[in-house]
């Protein structure tokens, strides 16, 4: 991305560039809508939902820069921690659907059988008992 002179303004917020938000020229796109802020880009492409540029095409790209000491591989407990989490994940969203699943296939069901049988108490053939209750 380069960056803008003075007496340029951002597309997006119409506002000028400053020391701390800068104005960036990121696609090919030329005069007045040529410069955007950065963080004006990232939350318009958020709100489009698109990763290019609607007038010039121009798809972006953005790279992590990360911190100088930084280190070159991850370390294992960051490694678990995130594997726990995602696993934690994972179980929570197993446990809800198979609730639902339970609710909706069985308790659901019963309850509305339940329901026409005490209702329609007028026949035996209609209801046949579930649970043998003579022992």
């Amino acid at each position: 991305m380069d960056t803008a002179e003075e007496g340029d303004i951002c597309r997006v917020c119409r506002s000028e560039g400053t020391p701390d938000k800068p104005l960036y020229h990121p696609c090919v796109c030329t005069g007045s809508i040529k410069f955007i802020h950065q963080e004006c880009l990232v939350q318009w492409l958020k709100h489009s939902r698109k990763e290019y540029c609607e007038l010039c095409k121009h798809r972006f790209a953005f790279t992590p820069i990360y911190s100088p000491d930084m280190p070159s591989r991850l370390p294992v407990q960051d490694i678990f921690a995130g594997l726990l989490t995602s696993v934690g994940t994972a179980i929570r969203y197993w446990f809800h659907y198979t609730l639902v699943a339970f609710a909706w296939l069985g308790v659901v069901p019963l309850t509305a059988y339940g329901l026409t049988c005490f209702y329609e108490l007028s026949s035996e053939l209609k209801c046949l008992p579930l649970v043998n209750l003579d022992l």
